[in-house]
Formats: structure tokens, sequence, C-alpha cells
């Protein structure tokens, strides 16, 4: 078993262990390394893995094993059993900790404001490398409700409270007052933020609320029958601010109007937008209407129509074969002249256009699929459009008079 330094002091960023084993990762690069005692934190709790060095060594991932062991992956190579026995120096990357420590003890915090000013209890945690996330069991979720509890959380962050850790006996653990009953027994590692939380967790935190430096709900959506709420905290809500405040006066910049304008014009500058889409696609399927009419005229239906389309974009060539197969009678055979084919059939039609597919680009290297009555596929080689064409022609014709 590792002895994990961590779990009493977050804040050791050097120390000295000695490696008591040492095996090649399995399916990935690096060294496996197993230490009599570590400062890095392993994956766990919805918390990411600290990085650092070991020796010379670079960390890349820190797991826990089944047996409470900690694993560590380096980037050595060589002989693992030279390792074994060696005393190493570690270092943890402190501006990773310290961002981790930040989240964490943002999200006890958050999850505590959205019991007491809602009802609302945390049902799973994500902290990610750049995404933070929540889980909440309330439906009813919107802006003012996470302005609420951004400013109770944020207020408990400006009084600086204590956070303290405490290693309690399971039996003595219901008079402590948990959020939420501990996951594990025997001894129960228990962060308290004084006055406010008290959870059992094994992950790092800061030492006071104060290090935290805010914390910031930065989107909302609803999730499964609750809410899952996204948020930052210390550093990465500075960067967030930054960016956004960047953001917010260049659209006023190019907009040319004042803050609070800025929402109400980009909401009508984007209704504007559907609506120039809106008219543009309703034209496009009025010139595919009118271009699937010219190509009809002096046919004798039932008639297989084949065609290599040039400058066209794949959607309307799918436009162009849905309006050749509207009034019946039709199998369009369309190819791009870059190797893009669309094979489609008017209902009345007894032909499997999917199976033509695959028959005729299989022959050039190409691949597609679909249903009897529309299908689409591509072309390695776009100089077999034509003889892919020709082929599928004969084909469907040859299905024509058989039927």
């Amino acid at each position: 078993m590792t002895e994990r330094l961590y779990l009493r002091d977050p804040y050791l960023r050097e120390f000295q262990a000695r490696v008591v084993a040492a095996r090649r990762a399995e399916g990935r690069p690096g060294v496996i390394l197993e230490l009599d005692r570590t400062a890095f934190y392993p994956t766990s709790g919805g918390q990411l893995h600290d990085t650092g060095v070991l020796g010379d060594l670079h960390v890349l991932e820190v797991v826990e094993e089944d047996d409470a062991r900690v694993a560590h992956r380096v980037d050595g190579a060589g002989p693992v059993e030279a390792l074994v026995g060696r005393e190493v120096s570690g270092r943890i990357d402190w501006e990773r900790r310290f961002d981790h420590m930040q989240q964490h003890t943002g999200q006890h915090i958050l999850s505590q404001a959205a019991l007491r000013d809602l009802g609302a209890a945390t049902l799973a945690v994500h902290l990610g490398a750049e995404r933070c996330t929540v889980d909440l069991d309330v439906a009813a979720f919107g802006a003012a409700e996470a302005a609420r509890v951004e400013d109770a959380a944020n207020a408990v962050v400006v009084e600086n409270r204590p956070v303290s850790i405490h290693f309690v006996d399971e039996a003595e653990i219901g008079r402590w007052g948990l959020r939420r009953p501990p996951k594990k027994s025997g001894t129960i590692r228990v962060i308290d933020i004084e006055g406010f939380d008290r959870s059992a967790c094994g992950g790092t935190h800061v030492r006071a609320t104060g290090e935290i430096g805010a914390i910031a709900i930065i989107g909302w959506e609803r999730y499964k029958d609750g809410t899952r709420g996204e948020f930052v905290c210390g550093w990465r809500a500075l960067r967030d601010h930054r960016w956004k405040t960047r953001a917010f006066a260049d659209m006023r910049r190019a907009l040319s109007v004042s803050g609070p304008e800025v929402v109400e014009v980009v909401d009508r500058l984007a209704a504007r937008g559907r609506e120039t889409a809106r008219r543009a696609e309703e034209t496009l399927q009025r010139l595919l209407a009118a271009e699937a009419d010219l190509r009809r005229r002096g046919l004798t239906l039932p008639a297989v129509l084949t065609e290599v389309v040039t400058g066209r974009q794949r959607d309307e060539v799918r436009g162009l074969a849905q309006a050749l197969i509207r009034d019946g009678g039709i199998v369009s055979l369309l190819a791009t002249d870059d190797g893009r084919i669309v094979f489609a059939r008017s209902a009345d039609v007894p032909v499997d256009v999917a199976a033509l597919l695959r028959r005729a680009v299989e022959q050039y290297g190409g691949r597609g699929g679909g249903r009897s009555e529309f299908a689409q596929g591509t072309l390695a080689d776009g100089a077999a459009v034509q003889q892919v064409l020709e082929t599928a022609r004969r084909w469907a014709e040859e299905a024509l008079r058989g039927a």
C-alpha cells in the first residue's frame, strides 16, 4: 500500500520516495512505477491526476490500482529492473495541482449552496482539465437560480473560511453532519469548510476559501431529470471573464452599439440570418424543381437518367435527385466529377438503387450504401465516375425490362 502524502498535506510540492515496483505500461508508452510514498494525486472522485517529475522522468498519468497502490506512468525507457529500489525525488506540477484544488473546493461550496438555497442535492461531479460540471437534482433552474447559488457561494469565498482535514472513524461519522453519506468504510477523510459544509472526500483542497478566488456558474442545461451546471473557479474564472470581456468589447465595436444593446442587435441579426437561409433554401428548391422538369422532358417513362453534374455540393445533388423522382417513373443516377455518387428512384419503379450502387462502386474501389429507394457513395478515383454511371445504367435498364 502506498502512503499518500497529499491526504494530510495537499500543499506538499516535493518529496522523497523509494521505487518498490516497476513494469512496462501495457498498450501505452512509458513505465509504471509504484512508490512507498507519494504526493501525486491519482485520478479519482471526479478529480484529475497530478503531473510532474520523478527524478529525471516525467509523470504522465497517476492512477489508483485495486489493491490501494498508486501507479505512476512515466516516460522512462530502458530496463525497468534497474529502477526498483532507487530513491527518487518527486515534484508535482504545482500550477496544475492548485488549479484542481480551487475547482474541487469551489465545487464543495457550490454543492452546499445549491442544497441550502434550492434544496438541490448533488448527484455527480466532473472536474475536467478545462470544464467542470455538477449535476443537481432540480429541473427548474435558470438565470435567477444560478445567480442565487453563485452569490451564496462567493459570499463564503469572501469570508475566507478555514478549510480543514479530519480523519473520522466510521462509528463517529453520524455526528459530523455530512452533506451526503460517505461511500467508504473505516476511517473517513472529512473536508470541513468551517460553519458551511462537511463532506467525505479524498481530493485536494485549499486551506481557506479565499484562495479559491471566485466561483462562476457559466452555463447550465437540462440533464436527465435534473440540471447539469458548468462552473469555473479561481484562475479559470479570471481567464473565462477575460476572454468574454474582450469578445463583448469586439462585438460592441463591430456593431457600433453600447453594451446593453449588444444582445438585442445580435438576436436581430441572428433572426435575419435564419430568415435569409430559409428563403435561400426555398429558392434553391424551386430551381432544382425547374432543373428536374427540364431533364424529364422528352423521356419515355419509366426511364433511367444519368448525369455527371459539376461544381455542385452534394446537398444540391441530393435535392436534384429527389426532384427528378418526385413525379414517378424515374431512376436517377447522378454523380459529381470528384467522385460523389447519388442514386434514387421513384416509388413506382421496382429497382433497388442501394444494391445497384454497391455493385457498381465496388468494381472501382468505392463504397456506399443506403435504402432501396435512395443511396449514396464515394469513389477514391474520380476518373471512374463515368464508368460507374454507365455500368449502373445498364443494370438499371435490365432490371426495368425484367420487371
